[in-house]
């Protein structure tokens, strides 16, 4: 890959010498044509080259593990093995269990892309200072079953 990239460079610079050279030696007429000739001369290698690679040479895919509940290590470990790395987004306090994967399992995805995570939930915080309570209906399903009363909601009533 570094020698197509010093080839290219060497292309550029011998192109841009004899543009310079020409513009020079010449009196163009119309340089704006001129200089988009020397352009698309210039941009074609990169186009061919890209249509090359992504058409002929496709990167080899890979499925994406189910790292749910396995700890950080353990995650790391199994994405190396199908040839994936990790990025950690986020890693709460004291706590390394991966709860959040992101592209999900199962999917295909490049060889060599790095999987997102997310270590641990994040703590909760009682702003009220009062023990959590679970929320109860105000009436409950036996007390509709034994007084016979039911909700008349969206019923018109006249």
């Amino acid at each position: 890959m570094k020698i197509l990239l010093v080839g290219y460079l060497l292309f550029i610079m011998v192109v841009a010498l004899a543009v310079a050279y020409l513009v020079s030696r010449l009196r163009v007429r119309f340089p704006a044509r001129f200089l988009v000739l020397i352009l698309i001369i210039i941009a074609s290698p990169v186009i061919i080259s890209y249509l090359l690679l992504s058409y002929f040479y496709p990167l080899p895919e890979t499925v994406v593990p189910n790292i749910l509940g396995l700890p950080g290590k353990d995650a790391a470990q199994k994405l190396e093995e199908v040839g994936l790395s990790v990025h950690v987004e986020k890693q709460y306090e004291g706590q390394d269990i991966v709860t959040f994967q992101r592209p999900e399992a199962g999917r295909s995805v490049k060889e060599g892309r790095a999987i997102t995570i997310i270590l641990g939930r994040p703590r909760t915080i009682n702003y009220l200072n009062r023990p959590s309570q679970e929320i109860t209906p105000a009436v409950t399903k036996e007390e509709i079953e034994v007084t016979g009363q039911e909700s008349n909601e969206g019923e018109n009533v006249q």
